[in-house]
Order: structure tokens, then C-alpha cells, then sequence
């Protein structure tokens, strides 16, 4: 992959905010799972926050690719149980710079084309290095350990 100097804007896309409503309304995901509202830390996927102190949030599961191949996976993620301000910031999330991210590449066909693991500070370089390319069209940023997703990113 070739870099450049040259900068690019970037937005930090959080998951749909229909999803995160839908699940609150009715606890349950898209994909028929029953869901709970309990004490937890974690990182909301609609304001990008992560908790401080346990907060009512509610685990479903989610897929932030169309299902038209294999990459289309579902995973499990967080959100506030309370409705909170889907994230809607030209800044990199403040709560997740200093957090070993893995940052996947997928082309325009929802397939993953590159991947690497971002040390604490550099995912927000890693994604728009990725995103320099032509032939990439989204870059998700997920957790180190079980890489469950966080938010994607595109350009602005």
C-alpha cells in the first residue's frame, strides 16, 4: 500500500441510529435475538462513549456489512440503554484514541481487502491510509481482543 502526505477528510460513522432505536423500543436485535437491559462498561456503538461507571446498556447483535457475501458478519456489540446523540463529529472519538484497535480495509464489494492492528493513537492514520486507495470503500475499526466492531469510517 502506498501513502501520501495529502490529507483526507474522514467521517466516523456509528451504527444506524433506526438499529440502536429499534432495539430500545423493542428489545430485540434484527436477527430475532431477545434482548436485556444490564449494568455494564462498554462502548456505545451510537455516541462512541465509553462508560466510565456500570450504565444500562443492552447487547445485540449487529452486521455493518450487506449480506451479499461471506464478510457480512454479525457480531456482538453495545449500546446505551437510554437513547443518547448518535456520534456526529469530524474528530477521531475521543474514548477510543488511546486503544489498540484492528482496522479493516473492505472494497466495494463488502469484502475485506487489507487489515492491520493500530497501536493506541495511530487507527485514525491506519484508516485514512486505507482509505487513500481507490478501491476501498469503508474501513472498520473493532476491538483489539474480541474484535467486535465500533464504527466504520469514510470519506467525508
Amino acid at each position: 500500500m502506498t501513502t501520501t502526505n495529502i490529507a483526507l477528510a474522514l467521517a466516523y460513522v456509528p451504527i444506524p441510529d433506526e438499529i440502536a432505536s429499534e432495539a430500545r423500543r423493542t428489545l430485540q436485535d434484527r436477527f430475532g435475538h431477545q434482548l436485556a437491559v444490564a449494568r455494564n462498561q462498554g462502548p456505545c456503538r451510537s455516541c462512541l462513549r465509553i462508560s466510565k461507571a456500570p450504565e444500562d446498556l443492552i447487547l445485540l447483535s449487529y452486521q455493518p456489512l450487506p449480506d451479499t457475501n461471506p464478510y457480512a458478519e454479525i457480531g456482538p456489540i453495545f449500546i446505551h440503554a437510554h437513547e443518547c446523540t448518535p456520534y456526529d463529529s469530524p474528530d477521531f472519538p475521543a474514548d477510543l484514541i488511546e486503544r489498540e484497535l484492528v482496522v479493516r480495509a473492505y472494497n466495494f464489494d463488502g469484502r475485506i481487502a487489507d487489515a492491520t492492528v493500530a497501536a493506541p493513537g495511530e487507527a485514525q492514520r491506519a484508516a485514512a491510509d486505507f482509505l487513500r486507495s481507490d478501491s476501498i470503500a469503508e474501513v472498520h475499526l473493532r476491538a483489539r481482543s474480541y474484535t467486535c466492531f465500533y464504527f466504520k469510517v469514510v470519506r467525508a
